[in-house]
């Protein structure tokens, strides 16, 4: 009895380490997936890929990949095997903890969820000579996984989206300058952005007072250069109401298309926003990102834009080979968006 009692417990741990190892390889070919396909060619990405790779390969019962040393990702990632092996690895591996794979962790998180698991990869590094690295299983904590309605439902549409944030957006140098690590909206901020506001109108309101009192006091027709000064004004007066709206409607709707100054010049489909912290104590935070997304009809990119002329007041998601047809929701709190249009099955053939 004692016998056969032991190898019920050996089955029983071999099938929960089993269970164990087929969790371990499903978070890592999760986060595998979850790499924008934009990105795969850039060496942080790579890491990532390679390492989850490996883990799928050979993932054991304690909830952890294989342990890689720094050399053998070298080898086996890297394109110069004439360089230092720690000297390539470890700015990437900085870049990977501080800025990569943060970046998509809300999207694995999710994706780890949404496939029944209670646990989601995350990267270690282990010091020394050599360091090791390797992935492993975390649980998922409360806040994580809590799903709202208005998730699930748009889940359940086949064709909801779930955008992303793209990590390769360039920002200009004054985009750099006030928004690169997010702008914090402070009360001294707040207070100089007011004043600065009032500034331009007051002086916006004098220019044109000044032109009107010059054409006012005009004796004779109007000249040239009166009608510069007009047109003159009537263009200042354009690009005071420009601004003064754009500003009003950021801080009413908390999120417009990104201005040219804030981005580099190739760029597209970027967005200002405005995320506010629930305690008071805590100021808010404007960035410049961009979201996007693959179109589910034609395969091509959606990216963000304005929603007029026939969604006002709306940002919304724009496939780029079909703007004006395949137009999709935004949410900005879940990320997801669903079709502003119909269109039947047979638009995706």
């Amino acid at each position: 009895m004692m016998v056969e009692s032991n190898v019920q417990t050996a089955d029983r741990e071999a099938v929960n380490g089993n269970e164990k190892a087929d969790e371990m390889a499903a978070v890592a070919r999760i986060l595998l997936d979850s790499i924008p396909p934009d990105k795969k060619q850039q060496n942080a990405f790579k890491v990532m890929a390679y390492l989850a790779e490996k883990t799928i390969a050979g993932a054991s019962e304690d909830r952890a990949g294989p342990k890689i040393p720094t050399k053998q990702i070298h080898l086996d990632v890297g394109t110069n095997p004439n360089r230092d092996a720690s000297a390539w690895v470890s700015p990437l591996w900085k870049e990977i903890e501080e800025k990569w794979y943060p970046a998509i962790k809300e999207n694995v998180i999710a994706r780890c969820r949404d496939a029944g698991l209670n646990v989601y990869p995350i990267l270690r590094k282990m010091e020394g000579k050599p360091a090791f690295y390797w992935i492993e299983a975390e649980e998922i904590s409360k806040e994580e996984s809590a799903i709202t309605p208005f998730e699930s439902e748009m889940d359940s549409t086949p064709e909801a989206i779930t955008y992303t944030k793209d990590l390769a957006l360039q920002l200009s140098f004054a985009g750099r300058l006030f928004f690169q690590e997010g702008m914090r909206w402070t009360a001294a901020k707040r207070y100089s952005f007011i004043t600065w506001q009032l500034v331009y109108l007051t002086m916006v309101l004098i220019y044109i007072a000044a032109i009107l009192l010059v054409l006012w006091n005009k004796k004779g027709p109007l000249g040239g250069q009166e009608l510069v000064m007009l047109i003159m004004g009537f263009f200042v007066s354009g690009l005071a109401y420009r601004h003064g709206a754009a500003v009003w409607k950021l801080f009413d709707d908390r999120i417009i298309v990104a201005p040219d100054w804030t981005i580099a010049w190739k760029e597209t489909g970027a967005t200002i926003e405005i995320n506010r912290s629930n305690n008071p104590d805590v100021p808010g935070t404007i960035h410049v990102n961009r979201y996007s997304t693959k179109c589910p009809i034609c395969g091509w990119m959606v990216k963000l834009d304005k929603g007029e002329p026939e969604f006002p007041r709306r940002i919304v998601g724009r496939c780029e080979e079909n703007p004006r047809e395949h137009v999709f929701s935004f949410d900005r709190s879940t990320k997801l968006g669903v079709p502003l249009r119909a269109y039947s099955s047979r638009d995706k053939n």
